[in-house]
């Protein structure tokens, strides 16, 4: 039996996905770049990387990744970067993205003329189910206002990445692009390539491709001289290819609910169905709550009062030791999961078609190894 719990990817599933990013970059014509802060498996990276033509990263801990399983120059961009940094970025990247003008002006001087270097705007347009995922809401520290496109771009600022979307449609796609023209003209006329971000769910079901690709061909259309469009989603590459497989431990009550406890964590291993929040689908309960069948909290296993989700209902009474399955668990799961009250940390497991094939298993030595060099 395979170890719980753990997070297993579906290989033919990422293959699929893959298949219809491949279509949507070609029939575009755009570049498209996997962002690391969504999903990073060495393991699945030359699937990715089939159809990925870079990585972008955020920090220098992923430019390393990224370059390590690509050999490609990675596309850089983070709000703030660290000075120690920068010595070790600069070899390995190859277009370098600044949070601000200030951190242009900062840094500029110390990049090569080989680094291609790009300015992050925002046109205070954001498409999100919820704030924390919003940058184009007000006050956002992420991207450069369109106030500042009173002064010129900077001569060494051959590019802009906008990033406002997330899981998003190719409606408010069309949005964004329509608020960017309008909010940073006088900029737009200047450059040679444009990042339009991560957040383009194009692996969605009813996902409305046509209108993305029209988005596109009326962009071109508008701004003639940009040579290079990019789009640097990860969602949609692992889009309902991964769980979280997870078992109960124990079944008990209190001040009316029925609680199944279980060996996983909502704040250690699915941070974000209480950060944002939102309630994960459970494979095997039903669609809705129904009070009329077995109907439980599902507790998570550590000592946070919170770590907790809930009501589900069940077409049958859960057991002491059965498994239940928590849906689309790929991206932006385990690359931000913790190691909180010591919990046992999910496995790594690729599902292929020859069967399971388990990455990565985590233990007391790797808890420890957070904490020391014991």
């Amino acid at each position: 039996m395979l170890p719980s719990p753990a997070f297993i990817i579906d290989r033919e599933k990422l293959k699929t996905n893959l298949n219809l990013l491949r279509a949507a970059k070609e029939a575009a014509g755009i570049e498209l770049l996997f962002a690391l802060k969504g999903f990073a498996l060495p393991a699945l990276m030359p699937d990715i990387l089939s159809v990925a033509d870079a990585v972008s990263a955020s920090s220098l801990n992923e430019a390393l990744f990224g370059h390590m399983h690509s050999r490609k120059p990675v596309h850089l961009y983070a709000p703030a970067y660290r000075p120690e940094d920068v010595p070790v970025l600069i070899p390995i990247t190859g277009t370098w993205i600044f949070n601000s003008l200030e951190a242009y002006h900062r840094w500029q001087t110390h990049l090569p003329e080989s680094i291609e270097i790009g300015l992050r705007v925002n046109p205070h347009y954001g498409h999100a189910s919820a704030d924390i995922y919003n940058p184009g809401r007000p006050g956002s520290r992420l991207g450069v206002a369109p106030s500042a496109t009173q002064y010129p771009l900077p001569p060494r600022i051959s590019g802009l990445h906008v990033h406002t979307l997330c899981e998003a449609g190719a409606e408010a796609f069309s949005t964004l692009i329509e608020a960017l023209l309008q909010q940073f003209a006088p900029w737009l006329a200047h450059i040679r390539w444009l990042n339009l971000g991560g957040g383009h769910l194009i692996t969605r079901t009813g996902y409305n491709l046509a209108l993305f690709l029209e988005t596109i061909k009326r962009l071109k259309q508008r701004l003639p001289h940009i040579e290079r469009i990019s789009i640097e989603p990860s969602a949609a590459f692992v889009w309902e290819a991964g769980t979280l497989v997870s078992e109960i431990l124990d079944i008990t009550e209190t001040a009316g609910r029925r609680w199944a406890m279980l060996d996983v964590s909502f704040t250690a291993h699915m941070p974000d169905t209480l950060e944002m929040p939102y309630r994960p689908i459970v494979r095997e309960a039903l669609p809705e709550i129904n009070p009329t069948f077995p109907t439980y909290w599902l507790g998570g296993v550590t000592c946070l009062a919170g770590d907790e989700m809930g009501p589900y209902s069940f077409p049958q009474p859960l057991e002491v030791g059965q498994r239940i399955t928590f849906h689309d668990m790929a991206h932006y799961t385990f690359v931000k999961t913790t190691m909180f009250n010591g919990v046992a940390h999910p496995s790594l497991i690729v599902m292929e078609k020859g069967g399971f094939r388990i990455v990565k298993t985590f233990g007391f030595e790797d808890y420890v190894r957070r904490l020391s060099n014991g």
